[in-house]
């Protein structure tokens, strides 16, 4: 692995570690302008989430996520390696925790 792309990984997790992070295995759906892909997420929390999904997306590309039926939130690429992409909510916490409601139980 080149020295870009860890520290790219490196970047995406210190984003996530700023709040506690919670595994799951939650059903996602990504949009990316027109093109909408289903997905898994596998780990999230009030600042971004990791997302199992083989689509080299630009760092820093903005998109859509939709998990389980709640409504979109926006989103920012952080990495992506593989088969897993990183992303950061561009909404504050305290708007992710209200979209999450009680999905975000353990999240604090």
């Amino acid at each position: 692995m080149d020295a870009q792309r860890v520290e790219q990984i490196k970047e995406g997790l210190n984003c996530m570690r700023i709040f506690k992070r919670r595994t799951v295995v939650w059903p996602s759906t990504l949009f990316v302008g027109p093109h909408e892909f289903k997905s898994t997420l596998y780990d999230i929390s009030l600042g971004g989430m990791r997302m199992k999904l083989d689509l080299p997306l630009a760092r820093g590309a903005y998109v859509k996520v939709k998990i389980k039926e709640l409504q979109k939130m926006d989103a920012q690429v952080v990495w992506h390696s593989s088969g897993f992409i990183g992303f950061k909510f561009v909404d504050d916490p305290d708007m992710v925790r209200e979209i999450l409601g009680e999905l975000a139980v353990g999240m604090d």
